[in-house]
């Protein structure tokens, strides 16, 4: 980009148009850059006024050039309906020679897809539309042809025409499956796209390994904590702290402290100090303050200084400004900002524990827990109600699963906490977690409502301009209210990212209309007084319709963005008879050199049909073959230290030895006992060795992989206890060969302790099927099993099977009654006899590999009773 062309080329461009630039974050030079562009194009700048921090004529400004929302007069900005647009918007005006849309150079964080640039490969035609139509909701951009712009390639595979020609024009954009965009598009967040990069996406990699730790996320860095007195934060370093060029954080501002921080005498005078040392005071009246700090969301000065518009923060918050100098909005990061005295309403009852997050990121969301009302616990027991994750490949999580409680990321928590009201875990995007995707990376992008704190605190606001909030409320569609999935856990295709058929809720209302692209073309090109707000919002509106309409139509359509069910359009001419053939499928993993940025210019659409046919490999480093796969349960050298995990696992990688938690395919399994967990006795189906962890311990120790036999675990207290002797479980593991419920269904209650989705994992791999049951006996059937003679192995294992029982595991408890009623009568209608079972009795099954019955796992109302 050459700045004569930018400035010569274009006079008039801004002609009529004021502006006003934020410096917080721009250099000297660029800053002069900008100025100078902008006035080359006749457009009017109206200083910004550093030292106060705020736009005096915000009224004549058509368009706020600035890096970020975060400076005072942003939401009021907003209200005026003034764009707000990023530097790189005058930039590319001037490059186009025509005003770009400001909506796609839009800083406002809920448009996570503003740098997006994507341009779709040969994917097929209603994915490419719905993609196409929710880059656009969501502030990104659409390039119909591939370009030095683009910034991302939706393609399936390296084959793909426009990947050829990416990779030979060495073009820098990020090479990705549609299913990137589909899970940025359930969490409402922009997610790393590493796991779906081409060639290798780990996404489609069985063997992948544990996922990478993320790097603490910029969003809550000296956000961790509302109350830094109590939490040894460092003060008096920040004293000879220089301000910085863009805004003395303190000059000409009036500053209360509320009453309800306590105050010393000495910690006050230190503030004093420094606030009048940055051009600012202390009052003690909140009318004539501008800025108000308090502890909690309460008291007459709260809402006196909320209704008037003024900033209200916590001492957090004031230390933030201390440290950097810079006005920050105290709803941008929610610790910033005061926090409701009794929590929120519901979690006092909540036990809520944190796995997979370390570091700052592991004292923000503690701190934020208790700020919520809930009780933090350090340790995950099973009477914990929730387990806040990253992602699910931990211990915690498997044990969660076996208890009973929530899992979680930590969206829920930080919604809850803007909002002040529980959010419902109904709401998929909550219990979601992309697959290879550590969470971490987008922790703290949440604010706090403005709207519900209204509402819930000061109700009778008089916040100027309310009135126009919903012409504002165009500009964002929020993530919660974008169709998602209605599974939570979604198991990935490893064939075909495009044969997926997992079904999606149709939208069940009508979502709200993302802003039209406000092109300044011919009477556009006016001054912002020529035309009302209102009327300039309506009469745009209609340029996005058919963006919009496609969008939600595709949406809606069964499959949602990417697993449609349409097919490439060279399958749709293939004949039937190669219906066998996957033409969708992700090629075989690939390897590429990193691509080098060049000086050509932009690719045309004609290059793309001179692309090449194939694409050489580049050489691969080569990798230990992979000599056992070991799955480990309750490992303590692990427990809330992944960084000490990621690198002993590729240690372990390296000698030959892969750990997974596939407990349907191990050759080891590694714990300190044997433990009753659903990774521990599914595995058993695999016919594994069983290791102590001093295995680990001598192969990390002397690097090299010790033989099995003298690492044997210890298991003779556990079989006492279960009467069961586990080398011979594992010998009939062997004969079984996963088949031992072959041709078996089992029907599981919904609420058996330990969850269903525990039993259905066990019952599966060894080879039966599990439903759930809920009574309902219409909608599900039941046979007899044929006793197989034939075979030999297993049917020894079989031998108590009587083969018309139909088995229904429930919890002991009168609740299920009316359950246990309905299914006698489901098997008394397929001539078959039921048996209402306890847990011990699958687990049993699972442990020892053989079908055997003991009346005392049978339950009946008559148990239940005696037992009460």
């Amino acid at each position: 980009m050459e700045d004569v062309t930018m400035v010569e080329d274009s006079p008039g461009l801004f002609e009529e148009l004021s502006f006003t630039i934020i410096p917080n974050g721009l250099s000297e030079e660029r800053l002069k850059k900008i100025e100078t562009d902008i006035a080359a194009s006749n457009g009017t700048i109206i200083p910004f006024d550093a030292p106060k921090g705020r736009i005096d004529r915000l009224k004549e400004v058509a368009y706020i050039v600035s890096e970020t929302s975060d400076f005072p007069d942003y939401y009021r900005a907003l209200d005026l309906l003034i764009h707000v647009v990023k530097p790189a918007w005058v930039e590319a005006s001037l490059q186009a020679m025509k005003v770009k849309n400001p909506r796609t150079y839009s800083p406002d964080p809920a448009l996570f897809m503003n740098e997006v640039v994507i341009c779709c490969g040969n994917i097929p035609t209603g994915d490419k539309e719905a993609i196409e139509g929710g880059v656009l909701a969501m502030g990104g951009q659409i390039a119909p042809a591939l370009s030095k712009q683009v910034t991302h390639l939706i393609a399936l595979d390296l084959d793909d025409p426009r990947c050829q020609l990416a990779v030979s024009k060495r073009l820098q954009a990020m090479m990705v499956l549609p299913h990137w965009f589909d899970d940025c598009l359930k969490v409402g967040r922009r997610i790393s796209e590493r796991p779906y990069t081409l060639p290798d996406p780990e996404i489609l990699i069985v063997e992948a390994g544990a996922i990478p730790s993320t790097r603490t996320s910029p969003q809550i860095r000296d956000a961790t904590t509302p109350d830094p007195i109590h939490d040894s934060i460092p003060l008096m370093h920040t004293i000879h702290s220089e301000a910085p060029r863009a805004i003395k954080a303190f000059a000409d501002k009036r500053l209360m402290f509320g009453d309800d921080l306590n105050l010393s005498s000495k910690l006050l005078n230190i503030f004093t100090g420094m606030i009048e040392a940055g051009g600012g005071s202390v009052t003690n009246k909140v009318t004539k303050a501008d800025i108000y700090i308090c502890n909690y969301r309460e008291g007459p000065d709260y809402i006196k200084a909320s209704q008037d518009g003024k900033d209200v923060g916590n001492l957090g918050w004031l230390y933030y400004l201390i440290t950097h100098g810079v006005w920050t909005n105290p709803m941008r990061r929610m610790l910033h900002y005061p926090r409701p005295r009794r929590g929120i309403p519901g979690f006092e009852k909540y036990k809520v524990s944190i796995s997979s997050y370390t570091g700052e990121a592991r004292v923000y969301l503690e701190n934020m827990v208790k700020a919520s009302g809930a009780e933090f616990t350090k340790t995950f027991k099973q009477d914990n109600t929730h387990l806040i994750t990253a992602h699910k490949n931990s211990e915690k999580c498997e044990a969660a699963a076996e208890w009973g409680v929530d899992v979680v990321n930590h969206l829920w928590l930080e919604d809850s906490y803007a909002k002040c009201r529980e959010m419902p875990l109904t709401d998929n995007r909550y219990t979601y977690f992309p697959p290879r995707t550590n969470l971490g990376e987008i922790l703290g992008q949440t604010e706090i409502d403005r709207d519900a704190m209204d509402k819930l605190f000061f109700p009778e606001s008089r916040r100027p301009a309310k009135a126009v909030k919903a012409a504002v409320n165009v500009n964002v569609v929020p993530a919660s209210s974008l169709p998602v999935r209605k599974e939570a856990h979604e198991t990935v295709d490893h064939s075909s990212p495009v044969t997926d058929k997992t079904k999606r809720t149709k939208s069940t209302g009508n979502m709200q209309t993302p802003l039209p692209p406000r092109h300044l073309d011919g009477k556009e090109n006016l001054t912002p007084g020529s035309r009302g707000a209102k009327d300039r919002a309506l009469s745009k509106l209609h340029d996005a319709a058919p963006d919009i309409a496609q969008f939600e139509k595709e949406m809606k359509r069964k499959g949602g963005v990417i697993h449609g069910g349409r097919r490439r359009v060279e399958d749709e001419n293939e004949d039937r008879s190669k219906k066998g053939k996957d033409r969708d499928s992700v090629a075989s993993k690939r390897s590429i050199d990193e691509v080098d940025e060049d000086g050509e210019d932009e690719v045309t659409e004609d290059e793309v049909t001179e692309a090449p046919s194939r694409y050489k490999k580049a050489k691969k480093s080569k990798l230990t073959p992979i000599k056992f796969r070991m799955l480990v349960t309750k490992i303590e050298r692990w427990i809330d230290n992944s960084e000490k995990e990621s690198k002993d696992k590729a240690r372990l990688r390296e000698l030959g030895l892969f750990i997974t938690d596939d407990f349907k395919k191990v050759d080891l399994v590694c714990a300190p006992q044997p433990v009753r967990t659903k990774k521990f006795i599914a595995a058993l189906a695999c016919a594994p060795t069983l290791v102590s962890t001093s295995y680990l311990d001598y192969a990390l120790k002397h690097d090299k992989l010790p033989p099995a036999q003298k690492h044997l675990l210890e298991a003779r207290d556990f079989e006492e206890a279960n009467s069961i002797r586990l080398t011979e479980a594992v010998e009939r593991a062997k004969q079984n060969k996963h088949r031992l419920l072959k041709d078996w269904t089992i029907f599981c209650t919904e609420n058996v302790g330990g969850g269903f989705d525990t039993y259905k994992d066990i019952i599966e791999v060894n080879g039966g099927k599990c439903s759930l049951w809920k009574g309902r006996t219409t909608t599900v059937t039941a046979s007899k099993r044929p006793l197989n003679t034939s075979d030999t192995e297993v049917s020894q294992n079989q031998e108590e099977d009587e083969g018309d029982i139909l088995y229904l595991i429930s919890d002991p408890d009168k609740k299920e009654f009316a359950n246990w009623a309905k299914f006698r009568e489901l098997a008394k209608k397929h001539d078959m006899n039921p048996r209402i079972v306890k847990t011990e009795w699958m687990l049993f099954v699972a442990m020892a590999q053989y079908v055997h019955w003991d009346p005392e796992w049978e339950l009946s109302e008559d148990v239940v009773k005696a037992a009460k």
